[in-house]
């Protein structure tokens, strides 16, 4: 409904398509498999960032286009596909910084299955050839998901500032009752800072059935009157 805002969304879309586009490029120059791009980490963070249906969309824009730089290989198509959309559908509501991490170990495990899947339709699993392009892939797809882990913590406070978008992880930061200002508010006006933490249960649960962001609902009725520190 926000024009600007859809530029936003487009804009962190197309960035995370040419950087996947980028990086699957280099690792051709080295090898002929593609199981080594962090594709999911492209989509964890959009699922992050915006919301799943952009980043599934998305994701299997970036799959295709891994396929086709690999010699349109459909095997890379699916097992890309496979655990960027795990990724997305592990990712889609944050409530703590361990999710990250969650979504790309799913996504992982995901990559594992489908590959021995497609080495099992594909080949007999007993010739020695086959076992030893197996072990290859899924040794590829474990670092894959090494990436993963490192790739989405360390790139989403940069994405973040660069589009000034405050995600769910800014927004559990937020609420820790601990900080300088909710500290303040309970030390200066005990009464208001009990009304708040009701209010912000209230507005929680209000929020999430109604299909809205229940997080967001919290942390903002925490500091809704922290004004009254000073008056």
């Amino acid at each position: 409904r926000n024009p600007e805002n859809r530029f936003k969304l487009l804009c962190m879309a197309l960035m995370v398509i040419c950087a996947t586009a980028a990086t699957g490029r280099i690792v051709s120059y080295f090898t002929d498999k593609g199981l080594l791009i962090p594709a999911a980490a492209g989509a964890i963070l959009l699922a992050i960032l915006t919301n799943a249906r952009l980043a599934g969309f998305t994701a299997v824009f970036t799959s295709l286009f891994l396929s086709i730089q690999f010699g349109y290989s459909w095997q890379m198509l699916v097992i890309m596909g496979a655990m960027s959309l795990t990724g997305v559908m592990s990712i889609y509501k944050v409530r703590k910084r361990s999710d990250m991490g969650n979504a790309s170990v799913k996504a992982t495990l995901v990559g594992v299955i489908v590959t021995v899947a497609i080495s099992l339709g594909q080949d007999s699993i007993l010739s020695n050839t086959t076992l030893y392009s197996l072990s290859y892939s899924l040794m590829m797809v474990a670092v894959n998901g090494v990436l993963c882990l490192g790739l989405v913590p360390a790139v989403l406070p940069s994405l973040e500032k660069l589009f000034d978008i405050t995600t769910d992880i800014q927004l559990l930061e937020y609420s820790d009752l601990n900080n300088p200002v909710l500290s303040r508010l309970a030390m200066e006006v005990p009464a208001t800072y009990a009304h708040s933490l009701m209010i912000g249960q209230l507005a929680e649960a209000a929020a999430d059935a109604i299909g809205a962001n229940g997080l967001m609902a919290r942390v903002c009725a925490y500091y809704h009157d922290i004004g009254k520190m000073k008056r």
